[in-house]
């Protein structure tokens, strides 16, 4: 009996370590929050180039409609 519980003590060690091992890893991996909010940043960067890309376009044609002839 002395040597299944003293086998089960050390499970329940060994088991507190892997856990241990197993929440550090965990803590260095992107929350849900982390991505949301860099989706957010990439896609107001797109936007914003978009929208820039498109003035310049609209700005350049209207350039060559007033002055080429």
């Amino acid at each position: 009996m002395e040597a299944r519980v003293t086998a089960l003590e050390n499970f329940a060690i060994e088991t507190r370590d892997q856990l241990t091992r197993i929440e550090t890893r965990l803590d260095t991996f992107a929350t849900k929050e982390d991505l949301h909010r860099e989706l957010h940043a990439l896609s107001m960067r797109l936007i914003g180039f978009g929208v820039g890309a498109g003035s310049a376009l609209v700005g350049i044609v209207y350039w060559i409609a007033r002055n080429i002839h």
